[in-house]
């Protein structure tokens, strides 16, 4: 076969180009670290490394979603702390005032007073923000002060029952608010079944206990009422439900039970002829009524002993009612705290995956230094070697013996 001398040139200056070519992308390697530059160099490892670029920019997103779900949490977590030491001290209160019975309107009146700093500081609680302004408990009306006065004692919940859920791993979501109305709200008044009251008109001393249902509890309206016609004959009860039917009667002993459609219940005291106490099914209350009401209990007792026969109904039914109140809190803290130990299994599960992800991309683009080192080395010296031989291989000219 017989090669021109262009031929020669030509191939020459191109094998010479292409050792250049291969010694400028090993150098670039050097500069850049990695193993290409664009996807033509190495498509296949180029649509490995975005695949593994996206999971690992996917798996930090989801760390700082736990992250900021971690740290509202921890945020609502240590409200509902604060709130249960108001409860607390709320509680001792009403213990204390269960002797108020015996004090005058003024230390009732004290007592009355405390228990409304005591609400004042919970609907500072339930009214927390987080860093960023956002409130801790209004739903997903974050931005919305979610509890407020309405005046007359009443506070008003604003937020929504919305909860915001946001991603913190493949398939898996958590809490990122709260709704005020489930966390300070759905207490269930009385003993939980049922609620016991004296009507605002009887005139004896008599007051009856927050009672207790046993499993065959008929839920309903019933009335208790005292019957003594003359101060002669022992007094009697008589209880009727809502159709005015007599379902329970006996001699009335005080504090004795009284059993009646699967409750029982007492009255204590010496109550009057036709004194009337209601028993109804329980309804839910939230933690500012529960205060707001033993604090009007306390303010709204006369001197007469059937006011301080209604004060103790509503300090007993106070004290019921705040042990359910805090156990209530107590169950949502739980909540809180299964969530937060959900985010740290979660985040560990995500900052595995993102060590394994990010091994595997610096596999795939990363550059190995000691093998681009020796292969830029190898690649001078038959670069150096290639120009040498072409300068030798021109000189072999038929030219140059007829000179």
């Amino acid at each position: 076969m017989r090669i021109s001398t262009q031929q020669f040139h030509q191939r020459a200056v191109d094998m010479l180009h292409e050792q250049q070519t291969r010694l400028v992308q090993t150098q670039r390697q050097l500069a850049t670290g990695r193993r290409f530059e664009v996807a033509a160099e190495d498509p296949l490892a180029a649509g490995q490394a975005l695949r593994l670029t996206r999971e690992v920019a996917t798996t930090e997103q989801y760390q700082a979603n736990a992250n900021a779900v971690r740290l509202r949490q921890e945020l609502q977590e240590a409200a509902l702390g604060q709130v249960t030491e108001v409860l607390h001290q709320a509680r001792e209160l009403l213990v204390q005032a269960h002797g108020a019975a015996s004090f005058n309107a003024n230390e009732r009146h004290a007592f009355a007073q405390r228990l409304e700093q005591h609400l004042t500081s919970l609907v500072g609680f339930a009214n927390a923000r987080d860093g960023g302004g956002e409130y801790l408990f209004a739903g997903d009306q974050s931005g919305t002060r979610p509890f407020s006065d309405a005046g007359q004692g009443q506070v008003v919940y604003q937020g929504d029952l919305g909860q915001r859920h946001i991603p913190i791993g493949p398939g898996v979501s958590a809490a990122m608010t709260a709704s005020g109305a489930e966390v300070f709200g759905g207490v269930r008044e009385g003993n939980g079944r049922f609620v016991t009251a004296a009507d605002p008109s009887n005139t004896g001393s008599g007051a009856i206990s927050i009672g207790q249902a046993r499993g065959d509890w008929t839920s309903g309206a019933y009335r208790l009422t005292i019957v003594q016609p003359a101060p002669a004959r022992p007094p009697t009860y008589e209880v009727h439900d809502a159709d005015d039917n007599l379902v329970a009667a006996g001699d009335y002993v005080s504090g004795a039970p009284i059993r009646f459609q699967g409750a029982e219940v007492a009255v204590t005291g010496s109550p009057a002829h036709g004194d009337t106490f209601q028993i109804t099914p329980a309804g839910q209350r939230d933690l500012f009524s529960i205060l707001r009401g033993a604090a009007q209990a306390l303010t709204e007792a006369g001197e007469v002993p059937a006011g301080r026969a209604r004060l103790q109904v509503g300090l007993n039914r106070g004290l019921a009612e705040l042990d359910a109140a805090l156990d209530h809190v107590l169950s949502q803290r739980a909540q809180i705290g299964a969530r937060l130990d959900q985010i740290d299994r979660q985040t560990d599960a995500n900052e595995a995956f993102r060590l394994v992800a990010t091994e595997a991309l610096s596999e795939v683009q990363d550059l190995n230094y000691a093998e681009a080192a020796m292969r830029l080395q190898t690649g001078m010296l038959a670069l150096e070697a290639a120009q040498r031989s072409y300068v030798s291989i021109q000189d072999l000219s038929l030219f140059r013996f007829l000179r």
